[in-house]
């Protein structure tokens, strides 16, 4: 089935994951074998193999399967990496990116909460306190709003939680430099990469 998610088949996915379903298989092994697909077109899509295209269009593909099961798939059944909370800032309306970083999220084991676009710096704050999040990813197109990602980690100091909580913040004109400048740990352009770098926090705070 793994294979079948990769190829971006999106019809044989549909019908396989039902098939498995009917077969008996849980919904839990079922969905682990949906995301180890995405896993792998995450790999195609750093190795060249894959383009940005497919890159979105894996995203409807990963949605047909869980359709499928996601009536019988208790949230508290899937073992989380993590959670994520998402947003891009106040002024920006793309989420291109953020969409993107948070399906490979959830192939890779996270829970995500999007917060959608023009998120003010507070909403931020309230949904990392509610969802005792992890990780607060921060996400902004244009070198205009960019600077307001500095407001949102601001805000997590003020409310005292910042030394609890990793942020990344995300988009094409981020740089690490920036990322320094603002207190981010880290900083990318690039969805499957901080995807990675959330794993290895997660992996290494439980070591």
């Amino acid at each position: 089935m793994s294979n079948v998610v990769a190829s971006l088949d999106i019809e044989a996915v549909r019908e396989k994951t039902m098939r498995a379903f009917q077969a008996g298989l849980p919904p839990r092994s079922i969905l682990d074998y949906l995301n180890r697909g995405m896993q792998q077109i995450g790999q195609k899509y750093e190795t060249g193999e894959y383009f940005l295209t497919e890159l979105v269009f894996a995203g409807e593909v990963l949605k047909a399967g869980i359709e499928v099961i996601e009536p019988h798939l208790l949230e508290t059944d899937r073992k989380m990496k993590g959670t994520i909370v998402v947003g891009t800032v106040k002024g920006d309306l793309h989420d291109l990116g953020k969409n993107l970083f948070s399906m490979l999220a959830n192939a890779a084991g996270f829970k995500t909460e999007d917060l959608g676009i023009d998120v003010a710096a507070e909403d931020f704050v309230e949904r990392a306190k509610r969802s005792s999040a992890n990780i607060v990813g921060i996400s902004a197109l244009m070198s205009t709003t960019q600077l307001y990602m500095k407001d949102v980690i601001e805000a997590l100091k003020k409310a005292g939680i910042r030394d609890k909580i990793k942020v990344i913040i995300g988009g094409a004109v981020i740089t690490e430099r920036f990322g320094n400048e603002i207190d981010a740990d880290a900083a990318v352009n690039d969805a499957a990469k901080g995807v990675k770098i959330c794993s290895r926090w997660t992996e290494s705070s439980k070591t």
